[in-house]
C-alpha cells in the first residue's frame, strides 16, 4: 500500500464522482474544479474521457507533487493550485463545475461554512453545478483521526440557501484502505442565476 492509499478517505477510482460530473456537465470543455483533489486519480479519469479545462486545489502541495508526477507532461494542461480552501482571500478561476469529494465535511465553524459558500458563489458560472461529497449523518464521527462535520440534505440546504437548488443526491458506502465504512452522501446543486 502506498502512501495515498493509507489515508482514510482514498478510494482508487471516484466512480461516482466521475459518473455524476459526466452527467451534469455541459459538455468536455466545461471547466472543472476538484477541490481537495490532492493526488486523487479523478483528474486521470476526467483526462482519460476527454475533459479538457481541470484545476485542482489542495492544500498538500506534496498531493498535488504526486499528481503531477503521475501525470507527467499532460499536467501541464491542468492547473494544479495550493491553497487553503478557508483562506478569505483566495482567488479562483471560474468553474462550471465544482467537485468536492472529503473537504467540505471538515469544515466545522459558521466562518468557515460561510468563507466556503461565499468563495463557491464568486466561483460558479451561471448556471454552474456543485457535486459534493460529504459524511452522511451515518457515517463514523472521525475519519482517519479527525472529526467529521455529518450532513442531511436540510444540514446542506441551510449552508448553500436560496441560491442552489438540489438537482440530485444519493448515498453511497465508502471502505476505507483499513476496512471501515463511511457512509457518503452526494448530491448536486445548481447556482440559481
Amino acid at each position: 500500500m502506498n502512501k495515498r492509499e493509507s489515508l482514510g478517505w482514498f478510494a482508487p477510482s471516484l466512480d461516482t464522482s466521475l459518473s455524476l460530473i459526466q452527467a451534469y456537465s455541459n459538455d468536455l470543455d466545461s471547466s472543472i474544479l476538484d477541490i481537495g483533489g490532492g493526488s486523487s486519480s479523478l483528474v486521470d479519469d476526467l483526462l482519460a474521457r476527454g475533459f479538457s479545462d481541470l484545476s485542482v486545489l489542495d492544500i498538500s502541495q506534496i498531493a498535488l507533487d504526486d499528481t503531477r508526477s503521475r501525470l507527467g507532461a499532460t499536467a501541464d494542461a491542468i492547473d494544479l493550485i495550493c491553497a487553503d480552501i478557508r483562506s478569505p482571500s483566495l482567488n479562483l478561476n471560474e468553474a462550471m463545475v465544482w467537485h468536492d469529494r472529503a473537504v467540505f465535511h471538515f469544515l466545522w465553524t459558521p466562518e468557515e461554512l460561510a468563507s466556503y459558500r461565499s468563495l463557491l458563489l464568486q466561483t460558479l458560472a451561471p448556471g454552474g453545478k456543485v457535486i459534493l461529497g460529504v459524511f452522511s449523518e451515518n457515517a463514523p464521527p472521525k475519519c482517519f483521526g479527525l472529526p467529521v462535520n455529518r450532513h442531511s440534505l436540510k444540514s446542506l440546504l441551510a449552508v448553500f440557501g436560496d441560491r442552489f437548488t438540489c438537482m440530485d443526491w444519493l448515498t453511497e458506502i465508502h471502505i476505507t484502505p483499513g476496512g471501515v465504512e463511511q457512509e457518503y452522501l452526494y448530491s448536486v446543486w445548481q447556482i440559481q442565476d
